[in-house]
């Protein structure tokens, strides 16, 4: 089986009917403006996580227009995949994968909102998702949205998720306000996911107070996903989170395998120092927490892949395409891989499937 454990959604092409509202939040359901649809679809609404500065700088809307026909039009054909679950599926067969694991592209609206109204945006993204998807369960695998901003009701939401729509992974913040993940405020959504044994999902968006500082795309994007996710890594590890919770699983996404090499060699070499009396949170070495409950989605062409393997584990890397976003490798991700000379068959059968079949529980 050939899992791709990353693709996206285009559920900002449809706000209006993703986050219809209930009362008393009903008066922030987005409204559409015009009569433009899909990549041409426009929206008024209050839900943005930060100013809207910051999305303007991150803009890259073009490569997503067909009328801009943007290196021939390829990236903006296959956003269809991002709404329409059949086109997906056939696009989803064009790469050889059998199951495909989905977010939505824009992550940080529902999960950082704050308050009550940040459960209820988690709540209809996931049920939303849920109906997308129906039919086509064998193939198409959700992942449940956690209201981060309200952290007091995330735990009751993934019990939610997994027992009555079916969820096997959740999504986990790299951060979110002022708190860190190392928070004991989110202790009780870990306890819940350990012992429903569901990993959780740390994929970032570009965005965010380590990276809303820049004024352009191609700075944010850059440093966007490796900056979020060092921020998660660090937090999990060094404040004690994986010692409080052994058996947690969590999954880095869109920085490659060899990211998480450099964090673990830097958290090893002032651990020698720093561990007496200066890291009372952990008890091991911070690579021993790495190896035993961290995985890293790779890239098909990253340099040392190889190198990864060996340091985290053949049974800690997995594959990701994610489609249908510009920077995926689509279609060939998967024979990307297979074509590598630097690991053997064993290991990319286990990247390209079985660790998340067993991660998943499948």
């Amino acid at each position: 089986m050939i899992i791709d454990l990353d693709s996206h959604l285009r559920e900002e092409y449809f706000l209006d009917e993703v986050y219809r509202l209930p009362e008393p939040y009903q008066d922030y359901t987005p409204k559409r403006i015009g009569d433009g649809r899909y990549q041409h679809a426009r929206f008024e609404h209050r839900l943005y996580p930060w100013g809207q500065e910051v999305g303007r700088h991150f803009d890259h809307s073009l490569v997503y227009d067909p009328d801009a026909n943007w290196r021939g039009g390829e990236v903006a054909r296959r956003q269809q995949g991002g709404w329409d679950m059949e086109f997906r599926l056939r696009d989803a067969d064009r790469e050889g994968i059998d199951l495909q694991l989905l977010f939505p592209t824009r992550i940080q609206l529902p999960t950082t909102y704050p308050g009550p109204m940040g459960v209820a945006l988690c709540q209809q993204y996931n049920n939303w998702v849920r109906e997308l998807i129906r039919g086509h369960e064998d193939r198409l695998l959700p992942v449940a949205l956690m209201p981060a901003g309200h952290p007091e009701a995330m735990a009751d939401e993934l019990k939610r998720a997994v027992r009555e729509l079916g969820f096997r992974a959740a999504h986990l913040v790299p951060y979110v306000g002022e708190r860190n993940l190392d928070d004991p405020i989110f202790d009780p959504f870990y306890a819940t996911a350990q012992e429903l044994g569901v990993p959780l999902f740390c994929h970032p968006n570009s965005e965010g107070h380590l990276i809303n500082r820049f004024d352009n795309f191609f700075a944010m994007h850059v440093l966007g996903r490796p900056l979020n996710c060092t921020a998660a890594l660090v937090a999990l590890v060094t404040g004690g989170v994986f010692e409080r919770f052994p058996n947690l699983n969590v999954v880095f996404f869109e920085c490659s395998a060899e990211w998480i090499l450099y964090w673990m060699h830097r958290m090893d070499d002032d651990y020698k120092n720093m561990q007496y009396g200066f890291a009372p949170k952990i008890s091991a070495a911070p690579s021993e927490y790495i190896r035993r409950n961290c995985y890293v989605t790779c890239e098909a062409d990253e340099r040392h892949l190889g190198r990864a393997v060996e340091e985290i584990g053949a049974d800690h890397v997995l594959m990701a395409t994610d489609y249908p976003h510009f920077d995926s490798e689509f279609p060939e991700t998967v024979s990307g891989i297979r074509a590598r000379g630097d690991i053997d068959e064993e290991t990319k059968a286990k990247i390209l499937g079985e660790n998340a079949r067993r991660l998943l529980r499948l």
